[in-house]
């Protein structure tokens, strides 16, 4: 839906603008925001979501209050303005904004949200109407990282390493990545140590590589976690060698893919073998015989 409203932007500034000053441009631009505000405000769930969606797209940091605002949703528990996926998708449109201003009443929402995830709360999904509160409090954690960086928010993120529920755990490590400070690094290196859970370890070594950038022995102890026995697991340590970007991940993915037997995880592999090989490959993957 909001792709539309993009479209529909430029197409409309394309025609006026060789006519009308860029005011008109601006005034146009700025109507079919406060459509998008009004629309998160008051809207339907669908509605409120694609509003989210377009504002995460334009970046416009005018939106901040609103989306703090319907990120607190109402106090009525089963309402469709406190849904799982709403409240993802508002916290990655805050992510983006990166104004300080956001930091407090973000924390205050991970706060009232934190109590009520179990340790057994799973973060599986099969569409956006299957997530439940541990996927939006673990995006909420990495938006958190994602702002201008303040005490307050290291603190909250640092403690939800002690969290009962392994996905919290490890969406605090990919806050403190995002959070990208070489303080964070000793504490990061010790949790990994009494650390249980392959995914949860599998995220703060992530973080740990991130921060460093360097083929050290956190990155090698993540490469081979690609045989993992878990699927999501090996999924996981895919990404992150796809996004730290070194060189010599390509060796490691590279064997992963010859053994990999997991549709999900394969198309994984390949995309992030790419990102660390510079550009893209075959569709098709090459079977090796003897």
């Amino acid at each position: 839906m909001f792709k539309n409203v993009l479209i529909s932007i430029f197409l409309f500034c394309a025609g006026i603008l060789p006519v009308f000053s860029a005011d008109k441009a601006v005034e146009y631009a700025d109507r079919v925001y406060f459509e998008q505000i009004q629309k998160l405000e008051t809207g339907s769930y669908e509605e409120r979501v694609d509003a989210a969606d377009y504002l995460k797209f334009v970046s416009n940091k005018l939106a901040v209050r609103p989306l703090l605002n319907a990120l607190r949703g109402n106090k009525i528990p089963k309402s469709m303005e406190n849904h799982p996926y709403l409240k993802f998708t508002i916290a990655q449109a805050l992510a983006v904004m990166d104004q300080d201003v956001a930091i407090k009443p973000t924390i205050e929402e991970y706060k009232k949200l934190e109590s009520t995830i179990l340790e057994t709360d799973s973060p599986y999904f099969t569409s956006r109407d299957d997530y439940n509160m541990v996927i939006a409090v673990g995006e909420i954690l990495r938006t958190i990282g994602s702002y201008p960086y303040a005490k307050e928010s290291e603190d909250v993120l640092v403690s939800a390493l002690s969290h009962p529920n392994y996905y919290i755990r490890a969406s605090a490590a990919d806050g403190l990545k995002n959070m990208n400070r070489k303080e964070t690094v000793n504490f990061l290196a010790l949790t990994l140590e009494k650390e249980k859970n392959d995914f949860t370890k599998a995220a703060i070594l992530n973080s740990i590589v991130h921060i460093l950038k360097v083929a050290d022995k956190s990155f090698y102890n993540l490469c081979d976690m690609l045989k993992s026995e878990n699927a999501s697991v090996r999924y996981r340590v895919s990404m992150a060698l796809g996004e730290v970007d070194l060189k010599a991940a390509e060796f490691y993915l590279r064997q992963a893919l010859l053994v990999e037997d997991k549709r999900y995880v394969r198309d994984q592999i390949r995309k992030d073998l790419a990102i660390v090989l510079g550009f893209k490959l075959p569709t098709i993957s090459v079977i090796f015989a003897e």
